[in-house]
């Protein structure tokens, strides 16, 4: 009998696993993320400024080089929403106040075109 119960113990295990974060390193994390994503996302918009050529014969304004393309759906996509993630995730972790609540749906990126419209020039 007691092997059994040693047995079901075991195969239970301990209960829900919980992990408590300090509220000040998860928003340090988020910060460096957040910076990281933005930063990134700034130096590609000067190099598809600088490298990549738009391709006049393509059904609407693309890029030549599909690679800068895909560097350049990049940057739209985190000058749209690198913010409203940081946000919401503060939201999920309850740091902030009730009527900071993000919106429920991430804002609208820009259409890809070339060349790139203007956009973020800070970082932030």
């Amino acid at each position: 009998m007691r092997h059994i119960i040693l047995a079901c113990l075991l195969l239970t295990g301990c209960g829900k696993k919980v992990v408590l974060r300090d509220a000040n390193v998860y928003q340090a994390e988020l910060d460096q993320y957040h910076k990281w994503a933005t930063v990134q996302a700034e130096h590609l918009r000067d190099f598809i400024e600088e490298h990549c050529t738009c391709d006049s014969d393509a059904e609407g304004p693309q890029f030549e080089d599909p690679e800068c393309e895909k560097a350049a759906d990049f940057v739209l996509t985190i000058e749209a929403r690198a913010e409203w993630h940081k946000q919401m995730s503060l939201w999920n972790a309850g740091l902030l106040p009730a009527d900071k609540e993000p919106s429920k749906t991430p804002p609208t990126i820009e259409p890809l075109t070339c060349p790139l419209p203007a956009g973020l020039t800070d970082g932030e």
